[in-house]
């Protein structure tokens, strides 16, 4: 499509601001062909113009909330959560964490390896899950009907189905029709 010099100004104005790829790479803290790698896979939406890319931070931070937002949440959740018995170490990385650090960037604040770090994560998803499934459980038996609670426990305290019993296999082959006629065909007498 070709622009008239007067149109140009007013097309263009939507640029404005729109960061350039090493400007985007930096922002997100990654390298530029791992930036490129995502926006060709389609993760992180862009603006082709002529032979460059151009980005929105708008763009970045939605990309950045997608992709830490849930570890962000877990942190400012463990560190609210009195009953999450965290560690010192824990604490720290979910300080970091809800300050929105990456996870990598913690490791090397914190001179540890990167799946050290995210062990302590795993360890700290682990703890907050269950902190919250005891919250959600003690919720759920209060509002149930006591007479349904204590139907529940009847059915879980009855012991195993019996299963039938099979006669011997002397018995069940002198009651089997193939017993009574021989393979000869004739019937006995």
């Amino acid at each position: 499509m070709a622009l008239r010099s007067d149109e140009l100004h007013y097309n263009l104005q939507h640029l404005n601001g729109m960061l350039t790829t090493h400007e985007a790479a930096k922002q997100l803290d990654l390298s530029y062909w791992h930036f490129m790698h995502l926006v060709e896979a389609g993760r992180i939406p862009g603006v082709r113009v002529v032979d460059r890319w151009l980005f929105s931070p708008a763009d970045l931070d939605e990309y950045k909330r997608r992709r830490y937002g849930e570890l962000v949440d877990l942190a400012r959740t463990a560190l609210s959560h009195p009953d999450v018995d965290l560690t010192e170490k824990q604490a720290t990385i979910c300080r970091y964490l809800a300050n929105s650090e990456r996870p990598s960037a913690i490791a090397r604040k914190l001179q540890q390896s990167r799946q050290a770090v995210y062990s302590q994560i795993t360890l700290i998803r682990e703890k907050v899950a269950r902190i919250l499934d005891q919250r959600s459980d003690a919720h759920a038996d209060s509002e149930q009907p006591a007479s349904r609670r204590k139907g529940r426990r009847r059915q879980s305290s009855k012991g195993p189905i019996p299963l039938p019993t099979s006669a011997p296999e002397s018995e069940a082959s002198a009651r089997s029709p193939s017993a009574e006629t021989p393979e000869s065909g004739a019937t006995p007498s």
